[in-house]
């Protein structure tokens, strides 16, 4: 039997905008430094459109203890203004993140964001997850409150 994947972290915002500016402008990954906390950059690896399954991209990301790390991603899911979902080659992590969208109104939506380790060994659900559920659940609120003030705020641009 296959065990499940740790929810690490999951936080929901209500964004006053179309869930299709959100969702284009969520799953356009070389923007995510904009709106996520200690992530440094994000470039694309290949030519593929953002969204789509199989882009990759390389991820500069600051993790505790004052190290940068640079992950590859691989969106392994996307469903337009519905899911979108990366896996990340960093283990002993293995992070899957996931954002689901759900139209609330014309100009309104419901974003969830969630991160998961796909490491399902045993001991590393008492050593390193509980360090990064920790982590991430502070980054998860702040990412969702910026990502709300970046679609809702003046000036910005999707």
């Amino acid at each position: 039997m296959d065990m499940p994947m740790h929810l690490l972290a999951e936080s929901k915002v209500d964004i006053s905008c179309s869930v299709s500016r959100a969702f284009a402008f969520a799953t356009n990954m070389e923007r995510f430094a904009e709106w996520f906390p200690a992530v440094l950059s994000i470039e694309s690896i290949d030519q593929l459109n953002h969204g789509q399954v199989g882009k990759q991209y390389l991820e500069t990301v600051s993790v505790p203890v004052r190290r940068i790390r640079k992950i590859t991603l691989t969106v392994v899911e996307s469903r337009q203004d519905q899911l979108f979902v990366t896996e990340g080659a960093f283990p002993p992590l293995l992070p899957r993140m996931e954002i689901l969208f759900n139209s609330t109104g014309p100009d309104a939506c419901q974003v969830t964001w969630r991160m998961l380790s796909r490491n399902r060994s045993p001991i590393a659900k008492f050593t390193i997850l509980p360090l990064a559920k920790s982590v991430m659940t502070k980054r998860a609120r702040a990412g969702l409150s910026k990502l709300k003030e970046k679609l809702e705020g003046r000036g910005s641009r999707s």
